[in-house]
């Protein structure tokens, strides 16, 4: 009699039980000695510490290459100094001859809670600068403005104040984003003169909740004498305000700087940039600077003065009386450099021997226009901060087409506002029109992606990593990395075996970068991914 399973689905589910738990036991125990089992992927570093790290730079962030901070070499290969292009709707719009005598030093917003870009500049209504005041313009795009009427009955539109100032110029205007109280929102910094005499010239602060109508601090004037723009701005890594304004009294056309914690009490001017073997060929003074933080260091456009005269001007001099825009750099927005146009120039460069004329020429960052032809060729004064608007940075500039002394020289002035662009870390590019390379000093980042700044168009670019000893790392050598052979502001660099650069983080390791008839702008090592990495050995 053959004998049958009465109950085969029991037994069957009963062995499949079994072998679940064997199997999951197995896992449990044998997953911790096979991840202890892993071997680290060469050169990745468990630990860190100063031994470890040594002399290698740690980077966060977007890096320039406007000094040599990160440049250890460059082989056939330089820096340059690049230029932005005035827009080709300029001026975007010229003073209103009927209530503008003269226009002049300006700020630009742009307010995220309305969307406007905002604007105040200064004007003067007659021509013996017995009336200043502040005028007010909005756009929606930053290129086409309205002058906002705020006076409906005098039908203009120049800010208000209270109480109301005998005379007001060179404001200087922030948004304060971590400001609780509404009508402190807008805070301008900005130029009184109560007795309509220079020797009255003092520093103030005024509040707005709308932009257009301003509350004096009570404790007017926080600073004493300054007879141009004032340029503040928040300064998150000090958590202070900092402001760029001319010394004095006496008047003295120099660069000074002070702080605030409160934007009341201001600390002692401390000149910041001085006359220098650059600005002697061509007798050049420093009117004013604006200034924005960006991508870890400070820019400053520094307003120069060349040849300030009342005589005829000799066919041969015409640069004479005239004002343009040079570009100044910083790292901790209190030592500054001077920008060639290969690049930063040092204190100790700018004592030294070489071709200053030459230099100096070279050296202009916004230039004015031509002469007696372009509604800028005389004057440029930059607004204050410049903005950074998608991939392009935007300066706004006051244009006068006359010389500084125009009443002497039987100029007939007019002016305007205008706007030059750049691409988005622009200021200084490395180049190599053939084949060249820029090595970097030893530096350490936390990070999956090497993303690049670069036009590559018609050429290529490859990046290589080297360890220690400078001595290419596999895997990451030039011939495996992906050529990036196109123009854009966000290349991410990869290589055949490494779609990322995470073996690369928290190592000491230089970079190379391979250029051919190629122009790199920045870099930034990025965190873009998800990782799970099981132990290692």
């Amino acid at each position: 009699m053959t004998r049958t399973n009465r109950f085969p689905n029991a037994l069957a589910k009963t062995t499949s039980l079994k072998f679940i738990v064997l199997a999951l036991a197995v896992c449990l125990i044998g997953s911790p000695a096979l991840a202890q089992g892993r071997k680290t992927p060469p050169g990745m570093f468990r630990d860190l510490d100063d031994e470890i790290v040594g002399k290698a730079i740690l980077i966060h962030g977007k890096q320039l290459f406007i000094d040599d901070y990160l440049i250890e070499e460059l082989k056939d290969a330089a820096k340059v100094l690049n230029q932005p292009v005035k827009h080709p709707r300029n001026p975007l719009f010229r003073r209103d001859k009927d209530l503008e005598f003269a226009i002049g030093y300006g700020a630009v917003v742009h307010d995220k809670r309305d969307g406007l870009y905002k604007m105040w500049y200064g004007i003067w209504n007659d021509a013996k600068d017995s009336v200043g005041t502040i005028g007010y313009a909005s756009s929606k795009d930053g290129i086409i403005w309205e002058k906002t009427i705020i006076d409906k009955q005098a039908g203009n539109n120049v800010v208000v104040f209270e109480p109301k100032e005998a005379w007001v110029g060179g404001a200087g205007v922030i948004i304060d984003s971590t400001e609780k109280d509404p009508e402190r929102r807008f805070k301008m910094m900005y130029l009184a003169k109560p007795t309509l005499k220079s020797s009255s010239l003092r520093s103030c602060v005024a509040y707005s909740a709308d932009a257009m109508h301003w509350k004096q601090e009570p404790k007017n004037p926080v600073m004493p004498y300054s007879d141009t723009q004032i340029a503040p701005y928040w300064d998150t890594r000090l958590g202070r305000f900092v402001a760029y304004l001319r010394f004095g009294p006496p008047n003295v056309r120099i660069i000074s700087r002070t702080e605030s914690e409160d934007f009341v009490h201001w600390s002692p001017k401390a000149t910041v940039i001085n006359t220098s073997k650059l600005d002697g060929p061509f007798n050049t003074v420093h009117y004013t600077m604006a200034a924005m933080p960006f991508a870890g260091v400070t820019i400053g456009l520094l307003n120069t003065y060349h040849g300030e005269t009342i005589k005829p001007i000799p066919k041969d001099k015409l640069w004479m009386d005239r004002v343009d825009v040079q570009l100044v750099f910083s790292r901790n927005g209190v030592t500054w450099q001077r920008v060639g146009k290969d690049g930063a120039i040092s204190a100790k460069e700018l004592r030294g021997e070489r071709d200053w004329k030459k230099a100096a020429e070279q050296a202009v960052f916004i230039p004015y226009g031509e002469y007696q032809k372009d509604w800028d060729w005389g004057q440029i004064y930059p607004h204050h901060a410049p903005l950074v608007v998608g991939d392009e940075i935007r300066f706004y500039y006051t244009g006068i087409s006359s010389r500084h002394w125009s009443t002497y020289h039987k100029d007939k002035p007019d002016h305007g506002i205008g706007l030059a662009t750049l691409r988005l870390d622009g200021f200084v590019s490395v180049e190599a029109k053939n084949e060249g390379t820029l090595t970097t000093r030893p530096l350490m980042f936390l990070g999956d992606t090497l993303v690049v700044n670069a036009n590559a168009a018609g050429g290529s670019l490859r990046v290589e990593a080297l360890d220690g000893e400078g001595k290419p790392i596999p895997g990451f050598q030039a011939a495996d990395c992906q050529p990036i052979t196109s123009d854009g502001i966000r290349h991410v660099v990869t290589w055949k075996k490494n779609p990322d650069c995470h073996l690369l983080q928290a190592r000491p390791i230089k970079l190379r970068f391979h250029l051919n008839n190629a122009k790199l702008y920045s870099f930034e090592p990025g965190i873009r991914h998800k990782h799970y990495l099981q132990s290692y050995d």
